[in-house]
């Protein structure tokens, strides 16, 4: 039993069996179709696709096979292989027929131990050859492996010491990746070379993606774990499992995620799920995304040929969005005017303007700008203008208005708040302020004649919502009057002419009066102006004006220079006419009608004459004025003795009779 076990592993060592010995003896030298076997090292997958144990065949089930004479299932190693030259067939085969569902049918394989002359690439390093079965022989499959010795496997006999193919890429050295240009919150796609050992988690290094703004949830890596896990026991020359795990332990969505796996040229892959894209040195999968979290688990079976390690690696690209929230915020602003709604005049009357931001961003810059109405006072003036600088969110910003009544009435307060971005708030606010209202009068003769009296009654009333104190009464005496008295205690300043009163306190509703006496001294319109104050403000004013007119008052006077006359001799009348009166006298005519018996003889005076039928008339004089005097003489004699009486008559538009004036003369004879 020994020795037939020594001579299965020395058969196994030299890559015959007996069977094959026996193949060769019967059918003569390898089929053309072997012969033309690529020198490199094959590995094929079994028909089926199945993780299956090789040593384990079912009956009755159709093998495939290269040799035409070739037993079933079994391993055939043929030293004296030649090549072909083509490259990558194997994979391109394995991805172009789909072998059928034959059971646990094992492909055969043909290794060689010695690589073509020249450098290997990648693709010489895995090759899959499917072959139809339909010729194949049943059979139970026998395969016959030696022991592996402690060292290192010696080369097959008769062949050259295989040349070790220089790497094209170490398996632990990382593959540079290039950012490729693209949105700047976008990740680029990332590419990992991996060296992966048992049950140890790697992740792929992402390309760094362009500068994006500060998000609120903080920067995000994409990340890409590969994993590759044993699920079963690895032994030479039969089929184990393994998974490789892809997940995505980033926070943000990978897209077009690829995997390439890669084997070394010392074991045989067998089957994978999912079913891996066409390749030709190695097994590519491709997924459309993977989300945060999510996982692929890619199933691989495989029979490794030789001891030692097995570097498997796995390639990883894929891109990936970064995603980022960024909070807009919104800066607001909120006007209040808080303060009395009413006040006394005279009392403060000082208001808070509150300024708020009720958003959610910083208020920049923001003023405050108020304006004071008329009937309250500010130190600074009517108009003002208050920097508040920045308001932060649901900040609250008070400004106080000190301010004082100074006029009764409603007054309203205007303010307005503003900031950078078009910010603007307006309020107002309305202030009643109580004020007592006095109201002066006056009361008096609308016409005075030069040189008559008149008295003027002043009035103050208190009108207003609340008493006030310290009313004064002031009149203005015009230049037309002259002060003559006043009741009450009132004093008189002849050098401003200002008569002056104190009232007192006054309710609400009160009133007082006080009585002036005045004389017209001058011609004209004179208007008396009457002031009342009190100690909140409360100022009135009234007048009246006094038309001052003057009366002509004429008189006349006639008088003879000589009594008695001589009958023969002319006789002189003087006839004076003056005008007594304040007013002038317009136009003043004077005839003079002689009595029978008198004849004219001259006239003379300041107008000229005319003497018809004993009458001697004088021109009207337009104006005569106040004091004004006009003397006339008319010059008469008589032929008989006799008392003779001359009359004179005086007419004007300023008197509404005539006035007579007549002088008795006697005249004798001898």
């Amino acid at each position: 039993m020994r020795r037939s076990v020594w001579i299965l592993a020395m058969c196994g060592f030299a890559g015959l069996s007996f069977q094959e010995v026996r193949s060769q003896e019967a059918f003569g030298p390898a089929s053309p179709v072997e012969s033309q076997k690529p020198v490199h090292r094959a590995m094929f997958f079994s028909a089926s696709g199945k993780d299956s144990d090789s040593s384990k065949t079912p009956a009755a089930q159709p093998e495939t096979s290269v040799a035409e004479a070739a037993p079933p299932g079994r391993f055939v190693r043929t030293a004296d292989a030649t090549t072909a030259g083509g490259k990558s067939q194997n994979f391109a085969e394995l991805f172009q027929a789909k072998p059928a569902n034959t059971g646990s049918a094992i492909t055969q394989a043909v290794f060689t131990a010695e690589s073509a002359p020249g450098q290997k690439s990648l693709e010489d390093i895995l090759q899959v050859d499917y072959e139809q079965p339909g010729d194949a022989p049943e059979g139970k499959i026998v395969q016959v492996r030696a022991n592996a010795p402690s060292h290192a496997a010696q080369p097959f006999p008769g062949m050259e010491p295989a040349a070790a193919a220089p790497a094209r890429h170490a398996l632990n050295e990382p593959i540079a990746t290039q950012p490729a240009a693209g949105s700047p919150f976008e990740r680029q796609p990332a590419r990992s070379n991996l060296t992966i050992s048992r049950s140890t988690p790697q992740h792929a290094a992402p390309v760094a993606a362009a500068k994006t703004a500060p998000a609120s949830n903080g920067p995000q890596t994409p990340s890409v774990t590969v994993e590759w896990i044993s699920k079963s026991e690895i032994n030479v020359g039969q089929q184990c499992r393994c998974e490789l795990i892809v997940k995505n332990s980033g926070k943000s969505v990978n897209k077009n995620v690829q995997v390439e796996a890669y084997f070394p040229a010392s074991v045989r892959l067998v089957s994978a799920a999912p079913e891996p894209a066409a390749g030709t040195d190695s097994l590519t999968w491709e997924f459309a995304s993977l989300e945060p979290g999510e996982s692929r688990t890619l199933e691989i079976a495989m029979i490794p040929l030789e001891r030692g390690q097995i570097e498997t690696r796995a390639d990883v690209r894929f891109s990936s969005t970064a995603t980022g929230t960024f909070a807009v915020s919104e800066p607001l602003l909120e006007l209040a005017i808080e303060g009395p709604s009413q006040v006394l005049v005279g009392e403060p009357a000082s208001h808070t303007v509150v300024v708020t931001n009720p958003g959610t961003g910083v208020a920049t810059n923001v003023q405050v700008e108020a304006l004071i109405p008329e009937g309250l006072e500010h130190a600074r003036g009517k108009r003002l203008l208050m920097d508040l600088g920045s308001l932060n969110p649901g900040e609250r910003r008070p400004v106080r208005l000190a301010m004082s009544a100074v006029s009764g009435g409603r007054h309203v307060i205007q303010v307005q708040a503003r900031g950078d971005g078009s910010l603007v708030q307006t309020s107002a606010a309305e202030v009643l302020v109580i004020a007592p209202r006095l109201m002066a009068g006056v009361d008096g003769p609308g016409l005075r004649y030069v040189g008559r009296q008149g008295t003027y009654t002043l009035k103050v009333l208190n009108d207003g919502a609340a008493p006030t104190d310290n009313v004064r009464v002031m009149h203005k005496v015009p230049e037309g009057f002259s002060f003559v008295k006043a009741d009450r205690g009132a004093q008189y300043d002849p050098a401003t002419r200002i008569l002056s009163w104190f009232a007192g306190r006054l309710e609400q509703g009160q009133s007082s009066e006080i009585h002036v006496t005045l004389s017209a001294d001058k011609i004209g319109e004179f208007t008396h102006y009457v002031r009342a104050t009190s100690e909140q403000g409360s100022v009135s004013d009234a007048q009246i004006t006094t038309a001052v007119e003057g009366t002509s008052s004429l008189a006349i006077e006639v008088r003879d220079l000589d009594d008695p006359v001589e009958v023969g001799t002319e006789a002189v009348y003087e006839v004076k006419i003056r005008n007594e009166g304040s007013a002038a006298a317009k136009n003043v005519a004077l005839a003079c009608e002689l009595a029978p018996g008198m004849s004219f003889v001259a006239a003379q005076g300041p107008a000229e004459h005319v003497s018809e039928n004993g009458l001697v008339s004088f021109r009207t004089i337009p104006d005569l004025g106040p004091g004004q005097s006009a003397t006339f003489q008319v010059r008469v004699s008589s032929t008989a003795a006799a008392n003779l009486r001359f009359r004179a008559r005086l007419s004007s538009e300023s008197i509404a009779e005539p006035l007579t004036a007549e002088e008795l003369t006697k005249f004798y004879g001898e």
